[in-house]
């Protein structure tokens, strides 16, 4: 390393854990409130829009998701050769990355585009609902192309502990989407009144900006003076294979997660009112929008344990593990008090008339219990991510998901039970994930197996 050339070593104590995560935090919150304010728009069209919103917001979640994969293994990988100071290898990482994300945004574009409507029928909504929802879709899943290297490149900044950048690129994303949101879907700011569809251009285009914002500050920072690292763009082979075999499990773990999520959509659209659907529409924005701080402290539980194994340093991952879910779980906590003491506030951001409101206490109350659970399970199950054994990661949301599943279709579908006790589903899964992650840590043998290959 050039002795001018900033250290990557990451720093454990309470201050630096903070000061690593709260970039993060405030850079996935801000996302998150813009899609609160988009539900609270299209429900000012219709509970008919807001619940479309619903299935179409979690389709495109779950491709979404797929990049999110791609990107933990990334961040595992390239903060693993932080710590290492293996600096060229980092970038490389990076560019390998952007590569896989691009082959699999035209692979999704094309899936969409061929078989959206379709699947919006076998997913039993009623053939006007879903050619609006396909019509949508087809517009929204474009947006993959910028999403996905947009992922890859924050990985980048959050390996090389440049988080206040992040921010910076939610404030500007967001605030396109918002712009173009309340112009394209009420017809304002001299914009066409699109409705719907609005939504989608809005945040495609938001997408793409947020892009070209995350490429114009890695640009800036002028890594190859700053941090010895030179961005290299040849095509490696067995890097290419390291960040596909890392990154598949992952994949795979956060799609089925995410698919599974659709299906529990799909069973509240058939068996629950227009308003209980809105209601659990609005259930998914109050869950993306607390998750955010426990999956900024999964990232940087991710991002600090690879840089530590990086190190040679992995006898700190319980202490470290301890202390991200101490710090997690009292800041979440002091949200969910306050959103429990005036529920009525954020049930009301919405535009719903009739007892919407008084229908959407009693989940809210069960999804804010969730969300406690959450923080812990998300951060176990990134410190499983950070030892490089994604397959074990894999198998561990594969008996989550099939332990939620069966909740889910019980409760909806056989006994067809309340919207509260349906979404106690999340605690299943959370609680299950925690378990399994913390068994493997405590009695597996992830020492032995600390190398990557691919």
């Amino acid at each position: 390393m050039g002795s001018g050339s900033a250290s990557l070593k990451v720093d454990t104590s309470v201050k630096g854990i903070v000061l690593l995560t709260l970039p993060i935090s405030m850079a996935k919150l801000i996302p998150e409130l813009n899609y609160l304010f988009n539900a609270a728009f299209l429900g000012h069209l219709g509970s008919k829009e807001l619940a479309l919103a619903g299935i179409t917001g979690v389709y495109y979640l779950i491709f979404s998701a797929i990049g999110y994969g791609l990107n933990n293994a990334l961040l595992a990988i390239m903060s693993r050769r932080a710590g290492e100071d293996n600096r060229d290898e980092i970038f490389s990482t990076l560019w390998h990355g952007m590569i896989v994300a691009i082959i699999m945004s035209f692979l999704f574009i094309l899936f969409t585009r061929t078989l959206v409507h379709p699947v919006m029928l076998w997913a039993g909504i009623e053939a006007g609902g879903a050619r609006i929802a396909g019509d949508f879709l087809n517009i929204r899943i474009f947006g993959l192309l910028f999403l996905y290297s947009l992922q890859m490149q924050n990985a980048f900044l959050i390996s090389i502990q440049q988080t206040r950048y992040l921010v910076l690129i939610a404030v500007v994303q967001s605030g396109v989407n918002l712009f173009l949101d309340y112009g394209l879907i009420f017809g304002h700011f001299g914009l066409p009144a699109m409705g719907f569809n609005g939504a989608a251009i809005a945040s495609v285009i938001s997408e793409f900006i947020g892009m070209i914002t995350v490429s114009s500050i890695i640009y800036g920072l002028n890594i190859s003076e700053r941090f010895n690292i030179k961005p290299v763009f040849n095509v490696v082979s067995k890097t290419l294979k390291l960040v596909f075999f890392q990154g598949f499990p992952l994949m795979s773990q956060l799609a089925i997660s995410t698919a599974s999520w659709w299906i529990f959509f799909i069973l509240v659209s058939r068996t629950y009112s227009y308003e209980e659907q809105a209601v659990t529409q609005t259930m998914r924005n109050l869950f993306g929008l607390g998750g955010v701080f426990s999956w900024a402290f999964g990232s940087s539980a991710n991002t600090i344990l690879s840089n530590l194994i990086g190190q040679g340093r992995h006898s700190e991952l319980f202490r470290i593990v301890k202390k991200l879910c101490i710090i997690s779980t009292v800041g979440m906590g002091i949200s969910m008090i306050l959103l429990n003491i005036f529920p009525s506030i954020f049930l009301g951001l919405f535009g719903q008339e009739g007892h919407f409101i008084l229908s959407g206490v009693g989940p809210l109350r069960v999804v804010s219990v969730a969300m406690i659970i959450l923080c812990v399970g998300a951060i176990w199950l990134n410190a499983v991510v950070a030892t490089g054994q994604t397959k074990i990661v894999f198998w561990i949301e594969f008996w989550g998901i099939t332990a939620y599943l069966i909740y889910v279709w019980v409760v909806i579908e056989v006994l067809k039970l309340s919207l509260s006790v349906a979404w106690m589903s999340e605690w299943v899964y959370w609680t299950l994930l925690f378990c399994l992650s913390y068994s493997y840590l405590k009695f597996g043998k992830w020492k032995k197996e600390l190398s990557y290959t691919a």
